[in-house]
């Protein structure tokens, strides 16, 4: 017997989504930082074993209050994640004291198999997860709710059961060697992102995109050229940085890891450019693979 699924994670930004489904699938593939939205797209992570696959939507951070067009294009891809899960997570984080109540009581009005997955036990004692059961035990019946820490792998074991519990029989959706449905250009471009997003402080991170000109696997070393689009002509100075060092660290930090994911040598490239309104130019964002 075959078990595999579709799995929307759904949460607010920066409870752990990305670095969760890294964790499952045993690969450092989504952008993860200490910044929130460092996710923009929806992306899929495939976990495999012999009897089971698990197809995980990592997506966006949930927003309250979208103000650009990249804002709509990212709620579009949570809303439809909705619609497409066999199952749904709900994702909270355990050391967030805010009132999330708006998107609990949207997963709650679905119909398919939830779970609750409470991140960052490791940050809180068992009083304060307590708490939160109790509160969750109350928004939602007849749930799985499950302290983990997608940073230190505490409860992934318990998760995968519980998930494969409920798992539909099927057979597999991907072949079973696939990690993901993005290609590795897709995942250059968002090492580069994640590291903006370690480096640069304020708007920047949010206000950068980049685009990949030209990947060239079969060469050694593999040459990529990268586009980091800003808005102004300020941020492009602060990108570079002086004598261009910051750029320098910016390409040496997403190299090194770039290189682990291919294992392979890389030569990358990167330019600066001045796109004022990108985030907010529907037909850029679909160039760009975003959901208008």
């Amino acid at each position: 017997m075959h078990k595999a699924g579709f799995i929307s994670i759904l949460g607010y930004p920066n409870v752990g989504k990305s670095t969760l489904v890294n964790s499952i699938i045993g690969e450092n593939l989504m952008p993860v930082s200490p910044k929130a939205q460092t996710t923009r797209q929806r992306v899929l992570g495939i976990y495999n074993d012999e009897n089971t696959q698990i197809i995980f939507s990592d997506l966006p951070g949930w927003l309250t209050n979208p103000q650009y067009e990249l804002h709509k294009a990212m709620l579009h891809d949570i809303e439809s994640a909705f619609e497409d899960a066999d199952i749904l997570i709900y994702m909270h984080d355990l050391t967030d004291k805010r009132d999330n109540n708006q998107l609990i009581d949207i997963v709650a009005k679905y119909s398919q198999p939830k779970i609750v997955v409470l991140n960052k036990a490791d940050l809180v004692d068992e009083k304060t997860f307590l708490i939160k059961e109790k509160k969750f035990k109350e928004k939602f019946s007849n749930v799985d709710i499950i302290a983990v820490s997608a940073l230190t792998g505490y409860n992934i074991d318990k998760l995968l059961e519980i998930i494969i519990n409920l798992l539909p029989e099927h057979p597999p959706y991907y072949d079973k060697d696939i990690l993901s449905d993005r290609y590795l250009r897709y995942f250059a471009s968002e090492i580069i992102r994640e590291q903006i997003y370690y480096l640069y402080k304020d708007e920047i991170p949010y206000e950068t995109e980049v685009v990949i000109n030209s990947f060239k696997e079969d060469q050694d070393p593999v040459f990529i050229e990268a586009e980091i689009w800003v808005m102004r002509d300020s941020q492009k100075n602060i990108i570079i940085g002086k004598k261009g060092e910051m750029i320098k660290q910016l390409g040496t930090n997403a190299r090194l890891k770039l290189e682990k994911l291919l294992d392979k040598h890389i030569f990358l490239n990167l330019f600066v450019k001045v796109q004022p309104n990108w985030r907010n130019d529907k037909n850029t964002l679909k160039r760009l693979g975003y959901n208008i």
